[in-house]
């Protein structure tokens, strides 16, 4: 999503205060500080803006940490920084934000999963999944005891969160460092390119359908429990990544149409109230954009 102008300020502002709200500011921070001192700032509010971003986000991951998962995600915000660092000095002019932020986060979690087996040793992943469970299990009570007719989903739902904290955590690398990215690219003077493309022109790799048509059938078919979760993850990462495609194409040709923002709040409101029906429709309006292209045959001459 681009944020020139002073309407993509307030919209990156805004973007920012709701990640905040949903990850930690520090996977937006520490990428940012590290990419303004990598592109060798010229002036004082250059450095001082990469200076105060970066001890802040350095003081809120050296704040005590109350459990092993909150632990883990701070050392794998540190490790995050440098790999996304270090493969955006590196990366070659063709690959997008999109390629770069993959692969950062692939090379900071093997990383980090390695540093947790010498430190706590034995099943890494068993400590970590327990430690979300119970997490997922308190949030679920506090909900319970404010609204019990809830109760009939709250094994679910604890199990459901539980089990993706791996695919939580690549979603919000992946939004993490589309901020860093866009703060960089306002600040800097000589910023990395390439810029990000408009929200209405989202998409990637055409390849991918095929994991999440691979993930499904280990996910349904009777295998390994470790392959069904991660299996599981798989299809929650992409089907996201699907839905948001699904909404940029929504977004496209609600402005080739010319639809009034009052109408498109209403739709959102809608889709919203529908959740259980619309969201999967959107998800699958991304994947056949897969072979429909959407988007190109809106641009198409007549």
């Amino acid at each position: 999503m681009t944020a020139g102008g002073e309407g993509g300020r307030w919209r990156l502002i805004l973007g920012t205060a709701t990640f905040a709200a949903w990850a930690g500011p520090s996977l937006v921070g520490l990428p940012l500080a590290g990419l303004l001192i990598a592109a060798r700032p010229r002036s004082a509010a250059e450095w001082s803006a990469a200076v105060g971003v970066g001890v802040v986000s350095l003081g809120l991951l050296l704040l005590p940490a109350s459990d092993l998962l909150t632990g883990f995600v701070r050392a794998y915000t540190v490790l995050l920084a440098a790999a996304f660092v270090a493969v955006t000095l590196f990366a070659t002019a063709h690959e997008s934000l999109l390629q770069r932020a993959v692969r950062a986060g692939l090379i900071a979690g093997v990383a980090a999963v390695a540093l947790a087996r010498v430190s706590l040793g034995g099943s890494v992943w068993d400590a970590l999944h327990w430690e979300a469970r119970r997490q997922a299990s308190a949030t679920m009570r506090v909900m319970v005891e404010l609204a019990p007719q809830a109760f009939p989903v709250y094994e679910p739902v604890v199990r459901f969160v539980s089990d993706t904290v791996p695919a939580t955590l690549a979603l919000q690398t992946l939004a993490g460092l589309a901020l860093a990215w866009q703060w960089h690219r306002r600040v800097a003077r000589s910023p990395f390119a390439p810029p990000l493309a408009p929200f209405r022109e989202f998409r990637f790799g055409d390849h991918w359908v095929w994991a999440i048509v691979v993930a499904l059938v280990a996910w349904i078919t009777p295998v390994v429990a470790g392959v069904k979760l991660a299996a599981l993850n798989l299809v929650a990462v992409l089907g996201t990544l699907y839905l948001i495609r699904g909404i940029a194409i929504v977004a496209a040709f609600s402005g080739a149409l010319g639809v009034a923002p009052a109408a498109l709040v209403i739709g959102a409101v809608g889709v919203l109230l529908t959740a259980a029906v619309a969201l999967p429709l959107l998800a699958a309006l991304g994947v056949t954009d897969t072979w429909l292209e959407f988007r190109r045959r809106l641009k198409a001459p007549a």
